[in-house]
């Protein structure tokens, strides 16, 4: 149901409404009712309510300044003005603010209003069916361009950041949480805490949120209650940031970073340099062949040195360390992508698609496809 907020100092007109208005047929549910504009907006950071329905005129804070405050930490909320006089300068500076209509108690009909509910409940259930698939679309792009696939990504940043997301052009923070059973406690939670985020899921239990600095403290005492009921969930931060290119470097530093130290259960700082280096050369361009010695020499150690150092410091040996790498890469790639099996083989190095499959069901058990629908099915 959609959530309603009335605010009249008027009880009669706050009780009229509630109980006249058919608000069932507009899929919609007055949860709370406010006789100041103060109380009212007490009562929307509370309930975050859709849709609010407002006398402009009223103590403690008006409805102008309701509908202000309303707009600035939650654009997408609806808002009706209700007004005892029709002051074209009201409207106007209701207008102005983003509010979806204006009605003149005086000449109220029954009709004007729920056109006005009938167009806000249109509207809403079209965003939310509108940004499921965004985030659906955003998500699958998104994790493709990170794992080096060239896609329609790029763009579609540049479109987000023209608009939805042009409040990141102000310094921001990016943040990889791993162990997420579900967005949803954080989807709730930053939008009940009135914070300006962006959500994007990227592969299994893992997601990037991008969060204004100054809400940087809130955020993170949310992300410490998180940890408090799932002990899994770790993050990483990278920050703070402006803008655009900032955002593409920092998403992908974070997802190497995230991706390195998952595949091996260590920090990047506990590895020497030279191997450290090695690993990120190696991971950077799965694609490619690597013999030690080349490697050897990227990193400034002679070849015996270098596969001394590596096996002491990974446990296993370069050519194992690659094949597992390759492993990995492409069991990701068929959990959280729909990439053509080709493409995944040509990601890690392997350019024959029949050969890809074999050599993916020696090393699995089972070839890609019936690894993916494994995965598929065990998902649902």
């Amino acid at each position: 149901m959609i959530k309603v907020l009335i605010a009249d100092d008027e009880f009669i007109v706050r009780k009229g409404l509630i109980a006249t208005v058919d608000w069932k047929k507009f899929g919609m549910e007055v949860i709370a009712e406010a006789p100041n504009g103060q109380k009212a907006w007490e009562l929307f950071q509370q309930h975050c309510p859709e849709v609010v329905v407002t006398d402009i005129v009223m103590p403690e804070m008006n409805g102008i300044e309701l509908a202000r405050n309303i707009k600035q930490n939650s654009p997408a909320t609806k808002i009706l003005l209700l007004s005892c006089h029709r002051d074209f300068t009201f409207a106007q500076e209701g207008m102005n603010i983003g509010a979806s209509g204006y009605i003149v108690k005086t000449a109220f009909e029954d009709n004007q209003f729920e056109e006005y509910l009938g167009r806000i409940e249109h509207e809403i259930n079209h965003a939310n069916v509108q940004n499921s698939y965004d985030t659906s679309y955003l998500a699958k792009e998104f994790y493709e361009w990170l794992c080096g696939f060239e896609n329609s990504f790029p763009k579609l940043v540049g479109e987000l950041f023209t608009y939805e997301w042009n409040w990141m052009e102000n310094p921001y923070v990016i943040y990889l949480i791993n162990g997420l059973n579900s967005s949803e406690f954080f989807q709730e939670n930053l939008s009940g805490g009135g914070m300006q985020f962006v959500l994007i899921p990227c592969g299994h239990e893992q997601a990037f949120i991008f969060i204004q600095e100054k809400s940087k403290a809130n955020f993170e005492h949310l992300l410490v209650e998180a940890r408090s009921n799932n002990s899994t969930i770790r993050w990483m931060e990278h920050g703070p940031n402006r803008g655009m290119n900032e955002w593409m470097n920092g998403v992908t530093k974070l997802f190497k970073r995230f991706k390195f130290e998952k595949q091996f259960k260590v920090s990047m700082e506990d590895w020497p340099l030279p191997i450290h280096k090695a690993v990120q050369i190696m991971i950077q361009d799965l694609d490619k062949s690597f013999s030690s010695s080349y490697i050897a020499n990227e990193v400034g150690l002679s070849r015996s040195h270098f596969s001394t150092m590596f096996k002491k410091t990974v446990g296993e040996s370069f050519i194992t360390f690659i094949e597992k790498l390759k492993i990995k890469a492409a069991c990701e790639l068929l959990e959280n992508t729909s990439l053509p099996l080709q493409d995944i083989g040509e990601k890690i190095g392997i350019q024959d698609g029949k050969y890809f499959s074999k050599w993916f069901k020696k090393c699995m058990g089972k070839t890609p496809s019936e690894y993916r629908q494994n995965k598929k099915q065990n998902v649902s």
